[in-house]
């Protein structure tokens, strides 16, 4: 016999307890999605989304998206965050999608879901090509009819009167598609032409199509280039990609007479690394899923236009790691905190991601010579697999040596992220312990580099792509594992930046040499740009270019190796308060043969390219 249960509830609390009424449990959380803009929509076209919610209660809700194409598998684009509104990117080409909502009760846990369909349609019309501008004065969207699959599509762009053409990168085509791209890398208010072309058994170029950029309204600092070049360009990578530090922080690119050919203004993030395709990673201010602090708690990969490909944020990356013994809670009262990423994400050739975060944790027995109780930060490298979900940690605690203490006496203050420490949560002040600030992934070993400045070691870690140890496999740097060949006095660098194998897989590592520690000895040292031949069998390290840059940034930096030869190093932080930054360019043999200097700013870090398309090779 089947009973209804709430009437039966009911009736037991009037007859037995005497109650008046028996309050009805809450019905179930319900979602539904909503857009801004109706079905189908032109590609390009960035579709604001917004769940509403129903028998909702004073909870705190949290919202993840997902997105399915084609009736394939549905893949993450953000994660759990209290904002709940989502400014979805479509894929560039036409083609039927599926958007789904899951929300979540962090009180309670519990979700609800929705969906949404959306079609994207082509822009061609007549079956010719068409520029389209967008909301970015220097990006147009550029528009082909369908092109055979197995060839390759590209769009070859050029202001007018030059015979200088540029290109985006090559994508497949996609059989009954039209194929789209955003065309980026032009001057502001000037005259371009750009056509469609093809690769492959049918290949042929489109008429040129004319299209004027628009005003850039922003206000980019006074450059100068203190040593031209002798003799013109010595490398293709003729574009400096900076991720600039002044307020609001934001990335920009100039080509190397100064001008400005992209950036992306609105937001406060800052650039770790340029991607292939015209797509960038950021370290962001944004919501999380777990409290409010906003400070450096997201990482993202954004587009040409800024628009988010792919996000999650340290909240909803710690309720992961829980499950990995790394519990927490970022109060007072707390012993361990991840409180946010610093510094650095970089992309694996498999599309998964490296990030730094800080972990923050009490040591109540007077750790590093103190003796009281001692917050000391230390850091997390997390490895998130294409849909943003951790896959592998290693925990710096674990693997470092917790009592060698920050060479430089470190300190990190109470609250938001400051002076490049992540969030302090637990006390006063934390012990700036290592301050980690550079990733390298090597693709021989699948292991990693990670840059140390704190301890002036460049550390190399058992990663095997996410089925090693995390154990330090050496140390690179003073009273590290290594015996230095060079007859300079002070070879070793110190506070270093942007360190790599450059080319990848080779033994030639690359760093940006602030040298604080070396400036304290000589007044007058300068930042250098070294190259390091290292011999892993006998654990040896030569200085093979160890280029003076002239001039002394005591924080921040970059290195890399140019197509033509050559090396470009910057020094992102000169003359403070006054600010200025400089990006150096050397030759093989030390000298430097040009120099642009930004005027007023502050660089994190910078990339010479060859386009917005091309991400250089470390």
């Amino acid at each position: 016999m089947c009973h209804n249960t709430r009437i039966v509830r009911q009736l037991i609390c009037i007859l037995a307890l005497g109650c008046a009424a028996f309050a009805a449990e809450p019905e179930p959380l319900k979602v539904t999605l909503l857009s801004n803009l109706p079905s189908p929509q032109p590609v390009g076209t960035a579709i604001s989304l917004v769940p509403r919610l129903k028998n909702s209660t004073r909870a705190t809700y949290v919202a993840q998206y997902s997105v399915s194409v084609d009736g394939g598998a549905f893949h993450m684009i953000r994660d759990f965050s209290q904002d709940m509104i989502f400014t979805w990117a479509p894929e560039l080409y036409d083609h039927q999608a599926r958007v789904r909502v899951t929300v979540r009760d962090n009180d309670t846990m519990k979700t609800a879901a929705a969906e949404l369909p959306f079609q994207m349609v082509s822009r061609v019309k007549d079956g010719k090509p068409v520029v389209t501008p967008t909301s970015h004065p220097l990006v147009a969207l550029f528009s082909a009819p369908p092109c055979p699959a197995g060839n390759q599509f590209r769009v070859e762009f050029r202001r007018a009167g030059d015979s200088f053409s540029s290109h985006t990168s090559a994508q497949p085509c996609r059989a009954g598609r039209g194929s789209n791209v955003y065309v980026a890398g032009m001057r502001a208010d000037t005259d371009y032409q750009m056509r469609a072309e093809t690769a492959g058994g049918a290949a042929g170029s489109s008429a040129w199509l004319d299209f004027h950029t628009g005003i850039l309204d922003v206000n980019s600092p006074p450059v100068t280039i203190p040593t031209p070049r002798a003799g013109g360009a010595r490398s293709i990578d003729q574009v400096l990609v900076s991720s600039v530090l002044n307020e609001p922080f934001h990335p920009q690119a100039t080509d190397l007479e100064g001008n400005v050919v992209w950036t992306l203004s609105s937001g406060e993030f800052f650039l770790t690394r340029v991607l292939p395709g015209g797509r960038f990673l950021v370290l962001a201010d944004a919501a999380n899923s777990q409290n409010d602090i906003k400070r450096w708690q997201a990482v993202r990969e954004l587009d040409l236009l800024g628009r988010t490909v792919r996000e999650t944020n340290a909240s909803r990356v710690a309720e992961q790691l829980a499950s990995r013994g790394i519990r927490s809670k970022c109060m007072k009262d707390g012993e361990q905190c991840v409180c946010g990423f610093h510094h650095e994400a970089i992309r694996l050739p498999n599309d998964h991601t490296l990030v730094i975060a800080g972990l923050e944790r009490m040591f109540p027995d007077g750790a590093q010579g103190s003796k009281d109780p001692v917050d000391v930060m230390g850091d997390l490298v997390i490895d998130l697999d294409p849909d943003f979900q951790v896959a592998w940690v290693w925990n710096s605690f674990d693997h470092m040596d917790v009592n060698r203490k920050s060479l430089g006496d470190e300190k990190c203050k109470l609250g938001p992220g400051t002076d490049g420490c992540a969030s302090v949560f637990l006390a006063a002040t934390a012990n700036g312990w290592l301050h980690s600030n550079a990733l390298n992934y090597i693709p021989g070993s699948g292991d990693f580099l990670i840059s140390v400045p704190e301890q002036d070691w460049v550390v190399k870690v058992d990663y095997k792509d996410g089925k090693g140890t995390g154990k330090v496999l050496w140390r690179l740097g003073v009273d590290g594992d290594f015996k230095t060949k060079s007859d300079d006095p002070y070879p070793w660098f110190s506070y270093q930046h942007d360190v790599g194998f450059d080319p990848p897989g080779s033994n030639r590592l690359i760093v940006f040499d602030d040298g604080d520690r070396r400036k304290k000895k000589d007044p007058k040292a300068n930042n250098r740009g070294q190259v390091w031949e290292l011999d892993e069998q006998s654990m040896t390290a030569t200085l093979v270019l160890n280029a003076d840059l002239g001039v002394y940034s005591p924080a921040v930096g970059s290195a890399q190796s140019l197509s033509g030869g050559g090396y470009s190093f910057h020094s992102g932080f000169l003359n403070p308060p006054v600010v200025s930054t400089r990006e150096t360019e050397v030759g093989a043999d030390g000298k430097i043969v040009y120099a642009q200097q930004f005027e007023g700013a502050m660089v994190y870090r910078s990339f010479r390219v060859p386009d917005l398309y091309t991400a250089p090779r470390k």
